[in-house]
């Protein structure tokens, strides 16, 4: 496969920087992700190290933030000039409530806003780098929801951790499949993922420590698989789980539901080319 331009969002940890490694190992130019400067020199210098490639780039952003998502778009599109591939990696899972910027719940700011306002920002760029894919990782998780409670988001009063990431999971598995649809002939596809039970900061956070997952480089195979294999390429608006191409929860394939956290997500991060049906008349 040629040399593509990808973007692994929180890439300084867990399965993001497995992927990272494997994808720089495949000979790709890789943009790490990180929001501590620090960590994320030294996570490059690593990686630089373990797989002899100097097309390894780092790039600094908190998720929390929105105007830091928007900053981190600007940076990338102001030093590269295409983007094959936009892996929406970061995740947080947050034992207790903290609340990001403009009173949203930390968990759904990240998992979920974040992740819709970057593709948001970055898509003329990949539509400009066409065939490119964004590749968002999801969960399981999100099976566990039956219903949910639209008052209750974004500030989530009434929190329970788990409920909370599998909603902000849901979320993204839904506009996944809605952005599908105007992706349509652009040449730019959209595919959502569970990578797997995986051994991460983030699982230890659920089940407070221990050592109950599989290896990152498992994830890691996954994220691999989707951001570069000619089969997934021809994929769009799907949902893959662990090993195959398969059907997200009755909830998350909900057209209405679909709507309701593409409208969500426009308003709250000010998507105006989404906010607005027009600007992808047909």
């Amino acid at each position: 496969m040629a040399e593509q331009t990808i973007l692994v969002t929180g890439s300084t940890d867990g399965i993001g920087k497995a992927t990272a490694h494997a994808l720089s190992r495949q000979g790709h130019r890789v943009l790490l992700h990180g929001r501590d400067s620090g960590k994320g020199r030294k996570v490059l210098a690593e990686l630089e190290a373990a797989t002899g490639s100097d097309r390894l780039d780092l790039f600094i952003a908190d998720f929390s933030v929105q105007e830091q998502v928007r900053g981190l778009a600007e940076e990338i599109g102001e030093t590269y000039d295409r983007l094959d591939v936009l892996v929406n990696n970061a995740g947080v899972f947050m034992p207790e409530r903290e609340v990001a910027p403009g009173g949203i719940e930390m968990t759904f700011a990240v998992n979920f806003l974040a992740q819709v306002l970057l593709t948001h920002e970055l898509l003329p760029l990949l539509e400009r780098s066409a065939p490119a894919r964004i590749v968002n990782v999801a969960s399981i998780a999100h099976r566990s929801v039956g219903s949910i409670e639209w008052g209750n988001l974004p500030g989530f009063s009434r929190y329970e951790p788990y409920e909370a990431y599998a909603i902000s999971k849901v979320g993204l598995i839904a506009f996944t499949a809605r952005l599908a649809r105007p992706l349509e002939g652009t040449g730019v596809t959209a595919n959502s993922l569970h990578p797997g039970v995986i051994d991460t900061k983030l699982l230890r956070a659920y089940i407070h420590g221990g050592n109950e997952g599989a290896p990152p480089e498992q994830g890691a195979e996954v994220e691999t698989y989707l951001a570069t294999s000619p089969e997934a390429g021809t994929v769009n608006g799907g949902y893959f789980e662990e090993t195959r191409w398969t059907q997200p929860s009755s909830l998350a394939a909900d057209p209405e539901v679909q709507e309701r956290f593409w409208e969500m997500g426009s308003g709250l991060t000010g998507a105006v080319r989404w906010a607005d049906p027009k600007a992808y008349a047909r």
